[in-house]
């Protein structure tokens, strides 16, 4: 069983990968005959313990980063209320 690097966007027998993604325990003939199309490489086992990450999720969790907040879509965020205690009631003694 071998892990593969995806290096180039591509549509196989088992659905599509992009570029980056990790396949792993993949039997060794099967890697082979991607590798000799030049579709994927052995990865490292840096890689492996890194996984895939999807580009557009990159980009939030470096956006975040930089806030020093979770990573969430702005269009998800609420915004914060101007008076978060609820009003008095008027007529509290009754």
């Amino acid at each position: 069983m071998k892990n593969g690097y995806v290096l180039e966007h591509h549509r196989g027998d088992n659905g599509t990968v992009d570029e980056g993604m990790i396949l792993v325990d993949m039997t060794t003939q099967r890697f082979a005959e991607l590798e000799k199309k030049g579709l994927v490489r052995e990865a490292t086992a840096d890689e492996v313990e890194k996984g895939y990450t999807p580009p557009f999720r990159a980009e939030m969790d470096l956006a975040a980063e930089t806030v020093g907040e979770p990573s969430v879509p702005a269009a998800k965020k609420a915004p914060a209320p101007a008076n978060k205690k609820a009003p008095e009631p008027e007529n509290k003694g009754a």
